[in-house]
């Protein structure tokens, strides 16, 4: 119909899009708009019947059922509806140059509501279009905010700073930036020419930050009444929370880019980054110079040029040793749609464990995959989704549910991808700003890395540089920073172990190594802790405890896996009771994980007379086969074990369930699995992942 339009217009060289020609051509012909017939007026029109039959597309009934060469009553009636659906403060019938690019657009006037639309933000949209005609046309009323309300009101913000139309044009560049006022307002900013903001302009603003606010999910449903009040003060600082900004209850240009602009402000200050340049002695000043205390570092690959990105264990020491956290990606190429298949997904995650497992990362670790382009909506689900469905399986199966899965991509591409269960944090791409998947959507709710500007940085003496990406940090991820001597090896052993807790009334001191003290002075040789405390085991923290092997039966320092704060670690603890003829002897504060089960405040053992232990999963955990990962258990399921438990050999965070309550038929199943306790989601009672 577009087409159509264009040759009733007189244009030879037809094209799809409604362009600079198609107006010029409609204006001159139309100059006040197309208007409706008068009923005695019997002249027909093509345009008349290209008129009606975007209507009908549209869905908008104009009183006949296929299009004719007539413009009466009913087309006008159509038209005036259209009109009311947009938001327009015209409501005449007549077809003017905005209505007409609105009626051979894809633009819904209606709430998808299949597609997400909601009421409340198609009330929104139709405030733009009221309000901002002359600036963004008609735009969609769908009740999605996306890329076109996005722009939209970039370009109120720009009709608002009195930006002439030929110099608006949606972006939030310099001149924007410059002329937007701090909310409430301090009499700083000026408008395009120099005039500071009136008490009316500051509430149409006040109106504009209402609406993104809103739209992001971080405000009620505006009163566009133009007042700051105390809602929209709350609905600010929960969205300054939310992105990881300062959080003042005042909306300064900073706050507006990040409103509407994915990457934000690119000059805000940042301790995290991520970089391709590996980290040496000669380096790293650059880093704590500039006060940088997360770097994300790839486990392997090269970059421009051909030269060595890839993580090494000898780089990790140094930053840990400069306490600085390190938060690890894996990206193939994974830089166009078609890289996502399943056989990519199978090599991405052998790769990365074994990455992984060789630089012996610590337990828990988050592993970013990257989805390095634009992905639209459907092709993350025809690519992503399966990508990563086969990755999360095979990678889970690969190391055995020791580390974990996160996801680099738009804001959109993560959130989907977690939202399926197939990774548990994101590490935005927001510095992509044009990209589909990032304008118009909020930051996941799980981002814990967001990526925003690349600059290069250098040190206090000049002498060093790196070039970095920018990074915001929400604290949902510390990475990791465990030294290696308290790592050790441990994560293929057979030797398997117990999981325990701690029952007693004090903590228990958990320490770097151990050695052997054969000192001649001493009645006897035998192990003692050795270097410093690391961490405690708490009274009520449950913990893993590696069995011994045979050449240490007899031995009272056990290493364990513990949760410490946001970290989990190896280390060694002294238990003061032992039998010379058993792998596994507990002392008074220990005991079995399986036997203690706590509701969300108080120690409660939970048994049947057959000696069953039954938990509900309180967070969701992998379970496996003999030799595989087979699913995930969903918050509210019940398991049961009966004794003696079994844990994982190579799994020794696992126990094996023998029956899982099936909800629909009311009754208990075989279940046959090693369950996973979750020691990296929490391990202090209601924080668990099974009670």
């Amino acid at each position: 119909m577009t087409r159509a339009l264009q040759i009733e217009l007189g244009i030879q060289q037809t094209a799809d899009n409604f362009g600079p020609t198609t107006i010029a051509k409609f204006n001159e012909q139309y100059p006040t708009g197309i208007h409706q017939q008068a009923d005695n007026d019997e002249s027909e029109s093509n345009v008349y019947a290209i008129i009606q039959g975007a209507l009908l597309c549209k869905g908008y009934a104009t009183g006949v059922n296929t299009p004719t060469l007539h413009f009466y009553n009913g087309t006008g009636s159509a038209i005036k509806s259209l009109k009311s659906d947009a938001g327009c403060s015209d409501t005449s019938s007549t077809v003017t140059l905005n209505v007409m690019k609105a009626l051979l657009s894809m633009d819904s006037f209606v709430s998808i509501d299949y597609l997400g639309g909601k009421e409340s933000i198609r009330k929104l949209q139709q405030y733009l279009n009221k309000n901002y005609e002359e600036y963004i046309g008609l735009r969609a009323c769908d009740g999605i905010y996306g890329r076109t309300t996005n722009t939209a009101l970039i370009y109120a913000i720009q009709a608002e700073e009195k930006l002439p139309l030929n110099v608006a044009n949606g972006n939030f560049g310099p001149t924007t930036t410059n002329c937007v006022p701090t909310i409430p307002y301090n009499n700083v900013a000026k408008d395009y020419y120099g005039n500071t903001y009136s008490s009316e302009s500051i509430s149409k603003f006040i109106n504009l930050l209402k609406i993104s606010l809103f739209c992001l999910n971080a405000g009620y449903e505006p009163n566009l009444n133009g007042e700051f009040d105390s809602i929209t003060q709350q609905g600010l600082k929960i969205f300054q929370s939310e992105y990881g900004l300062s959080n003042t209850g005042i909306c300064t240009s900073s706050d507006w880019l990040s409103l509407l602009v994915s990457s934000g402000d690119p000059n805000r200050s940042a301790i995290a980054c991520d970089c391709a340049t590996i980290i040496t002695e000669n380096n790293i000043s650059v880093l704590k110079d500039n006060g940088y205390q997360y770097v994300g570092r790839y486990l392997s690959g090269t970059a421009a040029g051909g030269v060595s990105k890839a993580l090494s264990t000898e780089e990790l020491q140094l930053l840990f040793n400069n306490n600085i956290r390190v938060f690890p990606i894996h990206q193939g190429s994974a830089n166009y749609v078609e890289y996502f298949t399943e056989q990519h997904a199978i090599e991405d995650a052998v790769l990365a464990s074994n990455y992984a497992k060789s630089l012996e990362l610590q337990f828990g670790t988050i592993i970013y995959f990257a989805v390095d382009c634009d992905v639209m909506d459907y092709q993350v689900t025809d690519y992503v989704i399966p990508y990563f469905k086969k990755l999360y399986e095979k990678f889970m199966s690969q190391c055995g549910g020791y580390y974990r899965v996160g996801i680099y991509g738009t804001r959109n591409t993560c959130t989907r991808v977690c939202d399926a269960g197939y990774a548990c944090s994101s590490f935005v791409s927001d510095m992509s700003t044009g990209y589909s998947g990032n304008l118009g959507f909020p930051i996941p709710d799980n981002w814990a890395f967001d990526q925003f500007a690349t600059v290069t940085i250098y040190n206090s003496t000049g002498t060093q540089s790196i070039e970095i990406d920018k990074d915001g940090y929400s604290g949902k991820n510390k990475g990791m920073i465990q030294e290696y001597s308290q790592q050790h090896s441990g994560y293929d052993t057979d030797l398997g172990g117990s999981i325990l807790v701690n029952m007693g009334g004090t903590s228990i001191p958990v320490y770097e190594k151990k050695k052997f003290d054969d000192t001649p002075e001493l009645p006897y040789a035998h192990w003692i802790v050795d270097g410093p405390q690391i961490g405690t085991i708490d009274p009520g923290e449950f913990y893993v405890r590696y069995k011994l092997s045979d050449v240490n039966k007899g031995d009272s320092i056990h290493r364990v896996l513990f949760k410490s704060y946001d970290d989990i670690k190896c280390g060694y603890i002294v238990e003061d009771k032992y039998d010379s003829t058993k792998d596994d002897t507990y002392i008074d504060y220990q005991s079995d994980f399986y036997e203690v089960n706590y509701d969300k405040d108080s120690e409660q053992l939970v048994t049947n007379s057959t000696g069953t232990y039954i938990f509900t999963v309180n967070k969701p955990v992998p379970y496996f086969n003999s030799t595989e990962y087979d699913g995930m258990l969903q918050v509210g399921e019940k398991i049961k074990c009966t004794r003696p438990v079994y844990y994982g050999n190579s799994r020794p965070w696992t126990f094996y369930v023998d029956e899982r309550w099936n909800e629909q038929l009311q009754q208990w199943e075989a279940f046959d699995r090693f369950v996973s306790v979750g020691l990296e989601l929490g391990n202090y009672k209601s924080s668990r992942a099974l009670y």
